[in-house]
């Protein structure tokens, strides 16, 4: 088959290579498209911009579940109190009580002007700063 431009142009849309490797990758499959974006694909578990697929799995777990894991773990040490003079009438991690927030909004606003207007005070009790926050250990968790 002939390698035309448009091809080597479809081949490096799909696969995110250069002219060049375009070309190359079209020859090793006698021009066509189909075969060479799968002999691609094939060749190692190729991904575009030349991840390997344990460096984009690290990025993923870095830049999205790492954070993630992060503020997680700060929000379960973060706690909701609810009091009065008596002493505490519920304590929670601040975690779920803003899921709650976001799952029964009109509930949460309501029954938090019901505590307040029944002379309770909410009090969010924030530990310290802690080095382990910055990198905890998530396999013990």
């Amino acid at each position: 088959m002939e390698i035309t431009l448009q091809k080597i142009d479809l081949v490096r849309e799909r696969t995110g290579l250069s002219y060049t490797e375009a070309r190359e990758l079209l020859e090793e499959a006698n021009g066509d498209v189909v075969e060479a974006i799968i002999i691609f694909e094939g060749e190692e578990g190729n991904l575009p911009n030349g991840l390997e697929m344990g460096e984009a799995e690290n990025m993923v777990s870095e830049n999205v579940i790492g954070p993630v894991k992060r503020v997680l773990h700060k929000g379960s040490k973060t706690r909701i109190k609810v009091r009065n003079s008596d002493g505490t009438l519920l304590e929670i991690p601040a975690t779920l009580g803003i899921a709650g927030a976001l799952l029964a909004p009109r509930a949460t606003a309501l029954s938090t002007m019901a505590l307040l207007m029944a002379q309770y005070t909410l009090e969010v009790d924030v530990p310290e700063y802690v080095p382990e926050y910055d990198n905890p250990d998530w396999s013990q968790a």
